[in-house]
């Protein structure tokens, strides 16, 4: 019987051969120990029933589709039986058999069809997913870390099961592995591990709503290197130190007078605590830790090793959740601190506390008032306490804003709905699936568009609508789509809700940047005015969906020193969701 040779007849063939196969396997599969895996996602997902149902219906997958010896015992049992066709695709997968894999995207080749690349082989195959097109739509699994089981049917990869994804990086693959299994890891690898570990997933797929950490600017990545000898003399107070079950641990606390002179002055030892410059000295090795490359080049530079390579660079919150179940090379220490001892009623208090603190973080970034003293009370909470930790931690939250320079302030906007927090992730997403705007595109409406243009888009908007089309031409001018979407979101936010009046591009870049930190880690201000000055041109201007006074040109189009209205075609082709 021949096989297509073709990618997508192949593919549908593979499909329906699978779920012929697999129903093939449900005496095996009815047999296999799952208790513990059950225990622990009843555990950690009690209410997410999908969730849980996933994980173990890929394990199965993995046990039987991915197992050489079973699907060889299937084909050998069933081989006068089977039709021609199954018994080729039933041939091909005991030579090929499932496979996990942890991978980027290279390339979207078609629609469903991806180049991708192992994330730690950088080994490349071709992908053919509805699923992986489906995820490329919303900011936050767009463009990520992937992991699936995979099928080889000769052509390409097809997925069985989920497809997680995360914005870890290698290292924090590798590490989980080997946090595992580091013998089962060096044998077998990734495959090897997920196959006998499934718990492993769910700490990775934790990962994929919680975004990363930053601090002074920076990602908060773990970095870390053994060396066999340390001598240095850690001073007290400068360095808090704490001895465990024949560990210790050393905590940067603050810079001593020498260390300065010597290193200079900087950000990162005006604040230690925030990058967690740590050392600990273990059974046969020292560990040197920082929250990020810089602060764990200056440890190791202070502590004598100038020259270490950190063996890891890990993700904060990843490390976190898995330190709470498993032990970790730090051990018998805990990063979030479990070594003094509390008396019962302060732990009342600090839960009380939290509970309070909790709640004005939900009202802040969802946009609701808080009434501290009401709250304070109902917790059983001091009010000049709660007070006196909001402002600090609004003290905090300055520290990684963008602090409006003073001849910018004449600029900034005001009469805007301003987002709350809750709502901002919504701004990253492609405008079809956006919550935050309706989109209407009738044909009248489309065909006075290409009147006004006189038909110079008109391919365009035929083959991706016409907002598909604006945003083909606003993430041309970005190398981070997150960036592209959530600039023209916020461009058409600002414009339809100020409608009513022309508004500066210069001022809408300003309240993107004092909204959205990544921009202003990312950009120079007026590198980014630019850039968003050539969006407006591209996308609102040369298109007739936004009017303006007089054509920009020079310095005042670079420096968005001009205004810009919504046009009434525009607003009749979307509006904003309150």
């Amino acid at each position: 019987m021949n096989i297509p040779q073709d990618w997508e007849s192949r593919c549908d063939l593979y499909d329906t051969q699978y779920e012929v196969i697999v129903s093939m396997f449900e005496d095996y599969a009815s047999k296999l120990d799952v208790d513990a895996l059950v225990s622990f996602l009843m555990e950690k997902e009690p209410d997410n029933k999908e969730y849980r149902y996933s994980i173990l219906d890929q394990y199965i997958i993995s046990q039987t589709m991915g197992n050489a010896d079973q699907l060889r015992r299937i084909l050998q049992n069933n081989n006068t039986v089977l039709p021609p066709q199954t018994r080729q695709v039933l041939s091909h997968w005991t030579l090929n058999p499932g496979f996990f894999l942890a991978f980027r995207i290279v390339e979207r080749k078609k629609p469903e069809l991806f180049e991708i690349a192992d994330l730690l082989t950088d080994t490349h195959y071709l992908f053919c997913s509805p699923s992986l097109e489906m995820l490329q739509e919303r900011r936050e699994s767009r463009n990520v870390t992937y992991v699936t089981l995979m099928l080889d049917n000769g052509l390409c990869l097809q997925c069985a099961g989920l497809i997680h994804y995360n914005s870890l990086q290698a290292d924090d693959i590798v590490f989980t592995c080997r946090m595992f299994d580091a013998d089962l890891y060096a044998k077998d690898g990734l495959d090897g591990v997920l196959k006998e570990y499934p718990q492993a997933l769910y700490y990775w797929d934790y990962l994929s709503f919680i975004p990363s950490i930053t601090t002074q600017g920076k990602e908060m990545l773990i970095h870390m290197a053994y060396v066999d000898e340390l001598s240095y003399d850690f001073q007290s107070p400068f360095w808090s130190i704490q001895s465990k079950d024949g560990a210790t641990q050393y905590i940067l606390e603050e810079a001593d007078e020498d260390m300065v002179e010597k290193y200079g002055p900087s950000d990162l030892l005006e604040h230690p605590e925030l990058l967690n410059f740590r050392i600990f000295q273990l059974k046969q090795h020292w560990l040197i830790f920082a929250f990020a490359a810089d602060a764990f080049s200056l440890l190791c530079r202070i502590v004598g090793h100038p020259d270490t390579e950190p063996l890891y660079r890990l993700s904060v919150p990843l490390v976190m959740n898995l330190e709470q179940d498993y032990p970790m090379p730090w051990d018998p220490f805990k990063l979030a601190g479990d070594e003094k001892e509390v008396e019962p009623a302060d732990k009342k208090e600090i839960a009380a506390l939290n509970k309070v603190m909790a709640k004005y973080i939900e009202a802040l970034n969802s946009g609701k008032q808080f009434e501290i003293e009401k709250e304070a009370h109902k917790a059983g909470v001091d009010v000049e306490l709660v007070e006196e930790f909001i402002a600090q931690l609004h003290k905090t939250m300055a520290k990684y804003s963008y602090n409006v320079p003073e001849e910018e302030k004449q600029y900034e906007l005001d009469g805007w709905p301003v987002p709350p927090g809750s709502q901002r992730k919504g701004f990253g997403d492609d405008l079809y699936d956006s919550s935050r705007f309706l989109l209407q595109e009738p044909e009248e409406l489309i065909e006075r568009f290409h009147g006004y243009t006189q038909d110079r888009y008109l391919q365009e908007v035929e083959e991706e609508g016409l907002f598909g089309f604006l945003e083909d031409r606003a993430l041309e001018e970005f190398e981070d789509e997150t960036l592209g979407y959530m600039s023209l979101n916020m461009l058409l936010w600002i414009l339809l809700h100020l409608s009513d009046r022309p508004v500066l591009v210069r001022s809408i870049a300003l309240e993107i940047f004092k909204l959205f930190p990544l921009f202003f880690r990312t950009y120079e201000f007026d590198e980014y005015v630019e850039l968003l000055s050539r969006v407006v041109f591209k996308c609102f201007i040369q298109t007739s969906l936004c009017s303006v006074a007089e054509r920009p040109r020079g310095e005042k189009r670079t420096r968005g020193l001009y205004t810009i209205q919504a046009t009434p075609m525009l607003k009749a082709l979307i509006s904003p969701i309150h």
